[in-house]
């Protein structure tokens, strides 16, 4: 999963396609590239289908969220009304949690009963994540949510010359996915963000590289990711997924702020 602003130290852890037709180089032989449609229509494959994809009405997601400073587990939820929460626990201990109600964020300390709306910032990160094309939603879903795909051709990384794909949610925030022209999963991502943004608002460029993709109720979710701040290679967080529980029973009463 991408996360939100889960996992603090301190604070306990979107589509109109761009197509290139028309364009020779999109099309024209030895080049390698393809249009965005084509791209899609591939990825969406490889990860086990539309139906699948959308089959997925809501996710669990438990995991292992590793710092420099900290180490975490998570319990992530999302439903495709565009809410999400994560409980994060230390030792077994519930020391934070946030959330994103399909209308406003918000963010409960752990011993606290009391919660609190999130920053603007944090609010926008939280949002987002229950519409990443790596989490709930497929990427073949972007358009009727709002966002834009545009193809931006290939891009070699340590040797590999993946296809590049760009999102823009319908709020402007944008997120290069780099694709794996042998599997058609998305292997890495690179985005301009704050990595916990109501707790250190500074922004870098963070890319997320995905691996370990198993197979759950018939869609390929990536069980390992990790961020690297790209301008110095300093690696911020990991993070394990040690379950996925698509279609779980789902109080919504999680969504609501107390």
């Amino acid at each position: 999963m991408e996360n939100a602003n889960a996992g603090a130290p301190g604070r306990p852890v979107p589509l109109a396609l761009v197509l290139c037709l028309g364009l020779a180089a999109c099309s024209g032989p030895g080049t390698g590239v393809m249009t965005l449609e084509e791209l899609i229509r591939r990825h969406t494959e490889a990860r086990g289908g539309r139906v699948a994809i959308e089959g997925i009405q809501n996710l669990e997601m438990k995991l292992r969220i590793v710092e420099p400073t900290y180490m975490a587990d998570g319990v992530y939820r999302a439903d495709r009304k565009g809410r999400m929460r994560i409980d994060v626990f230390m030792e077994g201990k519930r020391v934070f949690t946030e959330a994103f109600d399909g209308k406003r964020a918000w963010q409960l300390a752990g011993g606290e009963e009391r919660a609190v709306e999130a920053g603007s910032d944090g609010s926008a990160a939280l949002r987002h994540s229950g519409q990443f094309p790596t989490n709930i939603l497929g990427l073949h879903e972007m358009a009727a949510h709002g966002h834009t795909l545009e193809y931006a051709g290939r891009e070699d990384v340590a040797g590999v010359a993946y296809h590049v794909v760009v999102l823009t949610l319908d709020d402007g925030f944008t997120t290069r996915y780099y694709i794996d022209p042998t599997s058609y999963l998305i292997a890495r991502g690179r985005v301009r963000k704050a990595l916990h943004p109501d707790v250190d608002p500074a922004r870098t460029t963070i890319e997320t590289v995905w691996t370990d993709f198993r197979d759950v109720g018939g869609v390929r979710f990536a069980f390992q990711g990790s961020d690297t701040d790209l301008a110095t290679g300093r690696l911020l967080q990991t993070t394990t997924l040690l379950d996925i529980t698509p279609n779980a029973p789902l109080d919504e009463a999680l969504f609501r702020m107390p």
